[in-house]
């Protein structure tokens, strides 16, 4: 329900330029109290904060991440005159860092406004990270956030006056591309470890590919957030290669000197500009010169790898993205007699999770048919029980908190393609487990355990019926480093796995189960992983990067002889052996993404392993010792407002409004207060709002109050409407719960708003006292209670136009009445379902479907209304779109009017046919104008506002329509949508097309229109 300030429904928003009577401040003013700023609570709400403090840095920490803590606080104080050195430039002001271990993935992120902070995650790199390749992770990460850091806030010239003025909100080396920004960093990381991505021979696999493949990147296309491959990681790999190859160039303080130039600018944008005054050339000029160094520099890597004669394998697959672990079926499970695999599939289209195919030829003109057998959004390695039963491992909710991977046992011939099966068992809870195996014997299953930055090599007993027990460390890791993906041999005696220890070491070892003895198979600086064993258990199959490129080994484990099983152009990853040790299954790569590749195992076309590599430089000495300074964590020197943010606009007295609002947030994410005070020249009085939320609740918790004059109509005095001031005072409260499902997402809301009006209702001097009687303005107090629910399990694709597959479910409810303690009596429900089916055929084609609608009534003279109509074309425009980032309405009823029909109540059904038209995934150069794709639909919208509806007037089958009522109108109609990202971030919608409305009500003509707007 839109409440007592403004009427809802499928309107567009109100006109941006143009003063309302009715809807005044007090409206917007409600919209920002009840909708814009939702509580939320960040993290576990359980944990106690504690802080280190250095000179430069204060840590943030949940108790119980103390030795990693004081390991980024000392790493800290050492990075900073590291980076320093290398920008010029490191922020006076202590920088804020808060680290949480709430995460299965390695990350972090940096900023600067309002203050400069640092939001880090505990664990370490996963098995197949792009990050993989460090000497020590938190080195590493830091040194790149705090290079955001540094980078940055680098602000002079006007805009550091302006910060002076109104506090921190201008940092122009914020406002360029991302390539610019993270590959500075990615350069940063790397020149200041002994690993980092620019020495990441995945990462060059990644650039070879382009290469090899002519795929190489437009400068438009890094400068974006592009739709292929590998998207946004375009950003760090393009972006450190080639600011790289400028500093070889142009020397290591061109960079320097472009970060300072650039945040002393006012206008942003302008970036070929710094870089031409730094180098003589813009980015244009030199992304070509850099092409041109790339092609030469791959001819000759390949020239060394085919001298020594190519060993790669067919392409099983076709599907690009993310493929991983592929596996061997044992015969006791496969569905056919022929060899078959299942494999880890995320390709941006159809569910991620494990994928079966058959080896066996498919027919002539046929593709291979693949089977979804297990939903999972973790990349799990799938293994398999003597009895044929599946374990994996899924990304589950625990404690409605986190996210944490689990294992999960499927019955052999059971397949859970949705993930809600009851055959599908989970085996953990909340234990952070991951990559699974089992032992020949069934009875025991080895895994990963991650925990505070550790993983950890773990086995426990395998009961008959799936259950584990007995879990218990294989092998100690010392802390932070990383052990992957085991695998037991076939007598079940041995178990190889891949371990990270410190100082950037990525080996193989082999330990005995019984002792947890083990030997290192490898130790040298090459990146050594994915071990897995011959069927007679003579062999170990792993890869390697000793050439700099990832190929398949074989050693020997009698011998200790080491062989090169793939010479490949690009990569060969997870290999896997078939049950009679003749074929090979690994996961090879092209400029698309990862896919399956199979050969022949002969061992008489190995090749001589080379020599793992030397020329890495030693990782840094370790940081010398800090002044830490440990107290329990305090939000208030973050909590405090930063900056004022002015807003001025057309305003509801006739006159233009002036808005000072203030917003402050504690690092930690469990306080934020917000301000806003708007004042214009005509009114009585300024409007007020503050607000408080806490987010230390299992629920969110959000407070507001605000004071208000409004101009209104309504009041009838001697004959004459008169303009009247109605002042409001009005306190709201919220509690909002989310529901954290596997596949879906759940929400609960409620909320009590209580607003006191009265009028100052103008006498004046001259009454008539034969006029009609006066009419009085309502005043009094409502009471609004509101419960909300909502529901989606809609899917995302990179192909399709929009959502592919699921529905989304929204209901609400609200009432104002005696119960309240309310002097007017109100109620609305309101409930939308949207609904997304997949077409069978080819094309990425989806039927979207949406019906929605509500009831109001009571005796509030404002209660509720609800507006039913097309695009507003005339109040709100593309570049009102532009510059407030308010949109139409998705659910109108297109070919009519705004607004056309209204009523308490509301009905509308919206059926749209979409179909992918083109993938331009183009822009202008660095231009921050970027055209990702283009899509089409057919629609047929249905609907209407009405006080009461008439059923006695319904009919089928009448006027042209299935259901006819001449309270409902019809249009149909075809869009052209265009998917745009503007200024480098900003991702948009457009859409061009043509309505024609079947009711008398429409449009004369149809209507032709080009929008800014979203999908439902």
């Amino acid at each position: 329900m839109n409440r007592f300030f403004s009427r809802s429904g499928s309107r567009a928003s109100r006109p941006l330029h143009r003063a309302a009577s009715v809807v005044s401040a007090v409206a917007l003013a409600a919209l920002l109290l009840l909708a814009a700023r939702p509580a939320r609570a960040t993290g576990d709400p359980d944990l106690a904060f504690w802080t280190y403090e250095t000179d430069h840095f204060r840590v943030h920490h949940p108790q119980g991440l103390e030795p990693v803590a004081a390991r980024i606080a000392a790493l800290a104080e050492t990075i900073y005159g590291r980076v320093e050195g290398a920008l010029g430039y490191a922020p006076r002001d202590r920088t804020e860092i808060v680290i949480t271990d709430d995460a299965e993935i390695a990350n972090g992120s940096a900023g600067t406004l309002p203050y400069n902070a640092i939001h880090l995650l505990a664990s370490g790199p996963e098995d197949m990270s792009t990050l993989g390749d460090y000497d020590d992770w938190y080195l590493d990460l830091l040194t790149h956030e705090f290079t955001h850091i540094a980078h940055i806030d680098n602000t002079s010239g006007i805009p550091a006056i302006l910060n002076a003025i109104v506090g921190k909100s201008f940092s122009p080396n914020q406002v360029q591309p991302r390539w610019i920004i993270e590959g500075l960093a990615v350069v940063s990381e790397s020149n200041h470890t002994s690993g980092g991505r620019m020495r990441s021979t995945m990462f060059d696999m990644y650039l070879r590919a382009d290469v090899l493949e002519d795929n190489i990147a437009g400068l438009d296309q890094i400068s974006s957030s592009p739709f292929r491959w590998p998207q946004g990681t375009l950003w760090y790999l393009y972006g450190s290669r080639f600011l790289g190859w400028i500093l070889d160039v142009y020397g290591p303080n061109t960079m320097r000197a472009v970060s300072a130039d650039y945040g002393a600018s006012l206008v942003p944008w302008g970036i070929n500009r710094a870089i031409r005054r730094a180098t003589g050339k813009t980015y244009v000029e030199l992304y070509e010169g850099w092409k041109d160094h790339l092609r030469r520099l791959y001819r000759e890597q390949m020239a060394a790898v085919e001298a020594r004669g190519l060993r790669e394998g067919a392409r099983l697959t076709h599907h690009g993205r993310t493929v991983h672990y592929p596996r061997f079926v044992p015969p006791v499970a496969r569905r056919t007699s022929a060899d078959e695999i299942v494999y880890f599939r995320d390709d941006g289209r159809e569910r991620p999770g494990i994928y079966r195919l058959s080896l066996a030829a498919p027919a002539p003109g046929t593709e291979r048919k693949e089977a979804l057998v297990a939903r999972t959004n973790t990349a799990s390695r799938p293994a398999f029980t003597p009895a044929g039963d599946m374990i994996f491992a899924a990304l589950m909710p625990w404690r409605n908190q986190y996210y944490r991977d689990d294992l999960v046992f499927l019955p052999r011939g059971e397949e859970a393609p949705d993930g809600d099966e009851p055959s599908r068992r989970q085996l953990t809870r909340g234990l952070r487990s991951s990559a699974p195996d089992v032992s020949p014997t069934g009875d025991l299953v080895a895994f990963s355990l991650n925990s505070k930055g550790t993983r950890y090599l773990e086995i426990a007993r395998l009961s008959r019926d799936g259950a584990l027990s007995e879990r218990r460390d294989l092998v100690p890791s010392a802390r932070f480093e990383q052990a992957y993906s085991p695998s037991f041999s076939p007598d079940g005696k041995r178990l190889a796995y891949s371990a990270w220890t410190a100082g950037g070491y990525r080996d193989i070892r082999v330990v005995d189960v019984a002792t947890g003895s083990f030997r290192e198979v490898t130790r040298d600086r090459a990146t050594d992983m994915s071990p897995v064993w011959s069927p007679d258990g003579e062999t170990l199959y792993f890869t390697s990067d000793r050439t700099g490129i990832h190929n398949v080994y074989a050693y020997a484990l009698s011998t200790g002889a080491l062989r090169q099983v793939t010479n490949v152009r690009l990569g060969a990853f997870h290999p896997a052996i078939s049950p009679d040790g003749k074929t090979l299954v690994y996961v090879g790569y092209t400029s698309r993404g990862h896919d399956l590749f199979v050969m022949p195992l002969d061992p008489a076309r190995f090749l001589p392993a080379p020599p793992p590599p030397t020329d890495r430089p030693d990782p840094p000495t370790a940081p010398a010792a800090v002044r830490l300074e440990r107290s329990p964590y305090n939000p208030l020197p973050t909590l405090a407002p930063r900056a004022i943010t002015l807003d001025y606009a057309p305003g509801s007295y006739g006159s233009n409004a002036l808005t000072v609002s203030v917003t402050g947030s504690d690092i930690v994410g469990r306080h934020s207060v917000f301000g806003e005070l708007t004042v214009q020249p005509d009114a009585p009085a300024p409007t007020v709002l503050v607000g408080y939320t806490y987010g230390r609740l299992p629920i969110d918790l959000g407070v507001r109050a605000y004071y208000a004059m409004t101009p209104r109509s309504g009041y009838r005095i001697s004959g004459r409407n008169v303009t009247y001031d109605e002042r409001s005072i009005g306190v709201v409260s919220g509690v909002s719960y989310p529901i954290r499902g596997e596949f879906s997402r759940q929400s609960l809301a409620a909320s009590f708003s209580s607003v006191a009006f009265k009028g100052q209702l103008p006498i004046g001097s001259e009454l008539d006292p034969y006029a009609p009687r006066t009419i009085l303005p309502p005043q009094g107090t409502l009471n609004l209670a509101h419960i909300g629910y909502g529901f989606s399990n809609a899917e995302g694709s990179i192909e399709a136009s929009g959502a592919p597959r699921g529905i989304s479910l929204n209901a609400g409810l609200d009432y104002a009445g005696p119960e309240t303690g309310s002097s007017y009596t109100t109620y609305a429900f309101s409930t939308s379902l949207s609904a997304y089916v997949a077409m069978p055929w080819p094309g990425d084609h989806t039927l979207a479907f949406r019906v929605a609608g509500a009831v109001s009534g009571g005796n509030f003279p404002r209660g509720a209304a609800y507006a039913v109509g097309g695009y507003d074309l005339e109040n709100l425009t593309l570049i009102d779109t532009l510059l407030t980032g308010v949109t139409n309405s998705s659910f109108t009823l297109r070919g009519y009017a705004p607004g056309v029909v209204a009523g308490r109540s509301y009905f509308s059904q919206t059926f749209e046919y979409r179909v992918p038209v083109l993938e331009p995934d183009r822009g202008l150069s660095t231009l921050p104008l970027y055209l990702r794709r283009i899509d089409a639909s057919l629609f047929l919208d249905h609907g209407g506002a009405f006080n009461r509806f008439e059923t006695d007037d319904l009919a089928l089958f009448t006027q042209g329509s299935l259901l006819y009522s001449p309270q409902l109108h019809t249009s149909i109609g075809g869009e052209v949508w265009l998917s745009l990202t503007l200024g480098y971030v900003l991702a948009s919608q457009l859409r061009f097309g043509y309505a024609v409305g079947l009711s008398p009500l429409a449009i004369p003509g149809g209507q032709l229109y080009f929008v800014a707007t979203n999908s439902f």
